[in-house]
């Protein structure tokens, strides 16, 4: 016979033991991205959700055959990535958007880098990319190259607006010398008063400043929509997509299978093009050969949004920032639709178009922000 006290004693023991868990979680991530525990324990609560959604996801896609072992492995994975990818995210949120940045991390160079490059971060994109590989099977090498990019760009970027103060040049004070002492020699004559004397050099004083050359280097932001823009431009002439013999039979099957799942649909036999064309075979495809043009789209929408200030000098900055967001967002629309059609062929030129991207909207955010402390 149960004993109601040891019940008690085991449900209490359970009870002490998750709000432990939990406690500990919520403070490891308010630490990780250094916010009150509070916030910690919302973004733990983001993780549990999208871990219960993610999982959901993986059971339906193994659904209408038995499970195995791998599949109960891939299935954790796809859970575990919850908690990785959404701090993770919300650390370049705090960092890009919020500016919630250390010393260290602000510290252009190689600092910067170490700064970035340690910790939670490191672990964070270790762990995304093992889920991404055994979770859903994609491949573990370009989530890693993304989200290595992701957490250098700021320091790199903190190097390339480093830009040492320029000295003044002493030519503009040194023109007016003669001036100046014709002005004193008439104060010694006795021609004008001390008072007019004054006045005089106080005037040449602001016709040098009006005489000097006005030359200010451009604002971080811009230089960000600028190297986001040079980003997009290089990687539209890399391969976007990679597509080797075996991925292709295999992105075929996979295809069938979703459709096997759809209601009235009993999917079609695939034919087998792996002995159609010669093994190890691999395909590249470039931006400007995918299909309706939407290569060609999100370059010139990207290169509209940078371009937009000097093209229509007529337009207030809240309004030129608003259509470059609008302009983005398109982009980024077509951008993610292309890159989620199976994320495992995706190469390097799809990987620096997002970074691009990415740049590009930080720099856009960062200017209405700066707009909105200056009103």
């Amino acid at each position: 016979m149960t004993h109601p006290v040891g019940i008690s004693v085991v449900l209490m023991a359970a009870i002490t033991l998750v709000v432990m868990v939990i406690l500990l979680v919520a403070n490891i991530y308010g630490r990780y991205l250094r916010v009150s525990r509070s916030k910690g324990a919302l973004v733990m609560l983001a993780c549990f959700i999208g871990s219960v959604v993610l999982g959901y996801f993986r059971v339906n896609q193994f659904e209408g055959h038995g499970l195995e072992d791998k599949d109960v492995l891939s299935i954790c994975f796809a859970s575990l990535l919850a908690w990785a990818a959404i701090p993770f995210l919300a650390k370049l949120y705090l960092t890009w958007i919020a500016g919630a940045v250390t010393d260290a991390e602000k510290t252009p160079g190689i600092e910067g880098i170490r700064a970035w490059l340690r910790g939670g971060n490191l672990l964070c994109v270790v762990l995304i990319s093992f889920c991404l590989w055994l979770g859903f099977g994609y491949s573990s090498w370009m989530p890693l190259v993304l989200m290595l990019m992701a957490l250098l760009a700021f320091p790199v970027l903190n190097l390339a607006m480093d830009t040492t103060t320029p000295q003044t040049s002493p030519a503009a004070g040194d023109s007016l010398s003669p001036e100046r002492e014709r002005v004193l020699k008439m104060l010694d004559d006795g021609k004008i008063t001390a008072q007019e004397s004054a006045e005089l050099l106080n005037a040449l004083g602001h016709s040098a400043q009006a005489r000097a050359p006005q030359s200010a280097p451009p604002a971080p932001h811009r230089k960000m929509v600028w190297v986001g823009a040079a980003l997009l431009i290089v990687g539209f002439f890399f391969p976007w997509f990679v597509i080797k013999t075996g991925d292709a039979q295999e992105a075929m099957n996979n295809m069938n299978n979703m459709m096997r799942q759809m209601p009235g649909i009993q999917g079609m036999p695939m034919p087998n093009i792996s002995g159609m064309l010669p093994q190890g075979m691999t395909i590249s495809v470039a931006a400007g050969d995918i299909a309706h043009g939407l290569g060609w789209c999100v370059l010139l929408l990207g290169i509209a949004a940078a371009v937009l200030p000097f093209v229509a000098a007529n337009l207030d900055s809240q309004t030129c920032q608003k259509i470059s967001l609008i302009v983005l967002g398109a982009g980024a629309i077509i951008l993610i639709y292309l890159l989620t059609q199976d994320i495992r062929f995706a190469s390097i030129g799809i990987l620096l178009a997002l970074a691009g991207y990415a740049l590009e909207f930080a720099g856009v955010v960062k200017a209405r922000r700066l707009d909105w402390v200056g009103r």
